[in-house]
């Protein structure tokens, strides 16, 4: 089964382009071209800006983190995804070969969707498919962010 991710608005995002979507009208009565201007781009952040992604289906919000992480460490968090225990190291790469983590999550609920990918031929290729993680194991990971 697929985990398919979606972008979604929230509360933050819909109220900083309600926020200036007034600026832009209070602006209208100064100077009418600079207020259309600052309330079509409030409309756009309206429509375009979605900061948080949300799982099919579920109704959990989800930030999003990326992490670069070390060749000599990517073994540990391989095993840790494929659901070994073991403890995931996430530290920064020094010069050289590196991979990227993903991670998908929200604390409070516990929940953490994570995937792993490996840079080679200058693009980032997928070393695992997105992995779904709960509460203990979850926490494990959110704590190395």
């Amino acid at each position: 089964m697929e985990i398919k991710l979606k972008r979604v608005h929230t509360i933050s995002d819909l109220a900083i382009s309600a926020a200036l979507l007034v600026v832009g009208a209070g602006l209208f009565f100064l100077n009418s071209y600079l207020g259309v201007f600052v309330g079509i781009c409030a409309v756009f952040m309206l429509i375009f800006w979605k900061s948080a992604f949300k799982a099919d289906g579920r109704g959990t919000i989800l930030k999003k983190k990326i992490v670069e992480i070390s060749q000599q460490h990517r073994i540990t968090v391989l095993e840790y995804l494929s659901g070994k225990d073991v403890e995931p190291v996430l530290d920064a790469p020094a010069a050289g070969n590196s991979s990227l983590l993903e991670v998908y999550y929200n604390k409070t609920q516990g929940l953490a969707y994570a995937q792993l990918f490996d840079y080679s031929n200058y693009k980032y290729d997928k070393a695992t498919e997105l992995v779904e993680m709960h509460s203990p194991r979850a926490d494990k990971l959110l704590r190395q962010l």
